[in-house]
């Protein structure tokens, strides 16, 4: 081999050996992402406030209808219509009470959680504590006790209990109680000693727990809502809990079914290779996934389209075809799946967890339908 030939395949295994370092280290990367609780950062420029409202800079989240709130530093302010907007800018209406302060700052984060605090309900609550096998982690517990029917809520990745307070009503007008729990590594129940996420493989031991309060609070039947991650933990909680047969019915709102199309979504949306995939979940289910910082996973497990045929229970599954983080890929997989238990509703320009802030009139109209329907209305231990 003459010596241009030896340094051009010097310099292409040179590159190839890069490349491969590359894709390692993106691949470490998306797998230390995917398991550590994410730090939240602001996304929208505020503009100005006033008595007319609060005017944002426009982007794909601040021009939806509806009705939201932002986070300006620890405050949440909650935004109801757009009342004027151009082409780079939207005006909305401030619906909390009390006047805004911006404190100096000039950014906020986009939100869903219009409804923030149990006393934002108007529905009787109180707080429990549960014991889990990790110790004690705290819960709500909102509306009607004395229904034998109660619905078991489980937020998604990187939020808290709150998230689900949009449905409670909603539940409550058909006579069933909610009880929206934390779990491991949320923020509010107990750390484990990684702190990392294990995907709905052992959150789902917490609301296991949690049922436990609810059956000993008078819970004869259980519903099961799930929010993003929180729907691949009801999945697994609804094929391993130990009370599995109180289990009568399981709601879902823009859920992960199974990780696999999330992450190859999310790989595309950054341009990156595909292997980065591949190898991020072979990494995560190896022994080297410590060097994600977690124990080993096992992605068949979550793959809820590969388990379809083990759920007998009524499913409600909503989803919007433009959700920006959790495709609506598996959902839809799993309905076409399971068509005789799982009825499914696609939305349009509701993107992830926004359904209810988008339409609540819909998203009321689509849960009551389903709950007469499926005969799983409330019932009062006295009726």
């Amino acid at each position: 081999m003459s010596r241009p030939a030896r340094r051009a395949a010097a310099l292409a295994a040179a590159t190839l050996a890069a490349s491969a370092g590359i894709v390692t280290g993106l691949s470490v990367l998306l797998a230390r992402t995917l398991i550590t609780p994410p730090r939240h950062r602001d996304d929208v420029d505020v503009l100005s406030v006033g008595p007319e409202g609060i005017r944002l800079r426009r982007t794909s989240d601040t021009e939806l209808p509806g009705r939201y709130a932002l986070w300006i530093g620890d405050r949440l302010v909650r935004i109801g219509p757009i009342l004027d907007e151009d082409e780079t800018t939207v005006l909305r209406e401030i619906t909390g009470k009390g006047r805004v302060r911006l404190g100096g700052r000039s950014t906020a984060r986009f939100s869903g959680y219009h409804l923030y605090r149990p006393r934002d309900l108007d529905l009787p609550f109180r707080s429990v504590i549960v014991d889990t096998e990790l110790g004690p982690a705290p819960a709500w517990i909102l509306g009607d006790e004395s229904s034998t029917t109660w619905c078991i809520q489980v937020h998604g990745r990187g939020v808290n209990r709150r998230e689900p307070l949009r449905a409670v009503p909603i539940l409550a007008e058909r006579g069933i109680p909610s009880m929206c729990v934390s779990y491991r590594n949320d923020g509010e129940a107990p750390r484990t000693s990684d702190g990392t996420y294990r995907l709905g493989l052992d959150e789902w031991r917490d609301v296991d727990a949690a049922i436990d309060v609810a059956v000993a609070a008078g819970a004869q039947r259980i519903l099961l809502m799930g929010w993003s991650m929180g729907g691949q933990v009801v999945l697994q909680l609804a094929r391993r809990s130990r009370h599995r047969r109180r289990i009568a019915g399981i709601l879902l709102d823009s859920p992960v079914v199974a990780w696999g199309p999330t992450l190859l979504f999310h790989t595309r949306l950054a341009r990156v290779p595909v292997a980065v995939v591949h190898i991020a979940t072979a990494l995560l289910e190896s022994p080297a996934a410590r060097l994600a910082g977690g124990d080993a996973l096992d992605f068949g497990e979550l793959d809820g389209v590969a388990y379809a045929d083990s759920y007998a229970v009524p499913i409600l599954l909503q989803h919007s075809v433009d959700d920006g983080y959790v495709p609506p890929d598996a959902s839809l997989a799993f309905a076409q799946a399971r068509p005789d238990v799982v009825e499914y509703h696609e939305w349009q320009g509701a993107k992830h967890c926004k359904l209810w802030n988008l339409d609540e009139q819909r998203y009321r109209e689509i849960v009551h339908g389903w709950l007469d329907r499926t005969g799983l209305a409330g019932a009062s231990a006295t009726t």
